[in-house]
């Protein structure tokens, strides 16, 4: 498929952005905060593409007004914040930050020093965040969090394997939207307790 999306301002010019999909979805990133986009898509085969489909809007969602400090330019930066986990599951001690991600999640960091770090993930600031399992790995994708283009560097999973399992969220790949469910001992989704992901937290040192 063809995924064609466009801002206000850019459907103002008639300039519209085109990726390819082989799949049934295609993360579109780095939009702005309470925006107006459009999106439609076309088919294409080898006899060549298919009519338009018409064209959906969408709105996104303000800045949380906690978050809502950056650098001028910037995207939303790291605040501390104190959010509610469960500390076995991080080999981590430190500081806490969060900052909202790409999909109406949180995620939140422990810190054991500005390079290594435990990630986790929550719905709301004042709700639980909660560990994030590995359905293909040991959790190196999961560095898109706190938005590193690589794949990082993790603890081993057996902090996972000899804990008892939780819930929390998990995914097998990159680019793909997280599930909430059980993780860690006696399922396919194992958990670490630090991630490097090349990223320093809270900012530049």
């Amino acid at each position: 498929y063809m995924v064609h999306s466009a801002s206000y301002d850019d459907i103002l010019k008639n300039r519209w952005s085109s990726r390819v999909s082989n799949g049934t979805h295609l993360p579109v990133e780095n939009l702005k905060p309470n925006s107006r986009y459009y999106f439609k898509v076309q088919a294409k085969n080898v006899f060549g593409l298919g009519p338009f489909s018409e064209t959906l809007t969408y709105v996104t969602e303000s800045d949380d007004p906690l978050l809502i400090d950056r650098p001028p330019g910037g995207e939303p930066i790291w605040i501390p914040f104190s959010f509610k986990y469960n500390p076995v599951h991080s080999s981590c001690k430190g500081s806490q930050f969060v900052k909202r991600t790409w999909y109406r999640k949180f995620v939140g960091v422990v810190l054991c020093n500005s390079l290594r770090y435990k990630i986790f993930m929550g719905d709301g600031l004042k709700e639980p965040f909660y560990s994030i399992g590995d359905t293909m790995g040991q959790g190196e994708d999961h560095c898109q969090f706190v938005d590193s283009h690589r794949d990082g560097r993790t603890g081993p999973t057996y902090l996972s394997e000899n804990l008892p399992s939780a819930q929390g969220y998990y995914r097998a790949y990159r680019q793909e939207p997280v599930t909430f469910g059980v993780i860690g001992r006696r399922t396919s989704h194992p958990f670490v307790g630090w991630y490097e992901c090349g990223v320093p937290i809270p900012g530049k040192w």
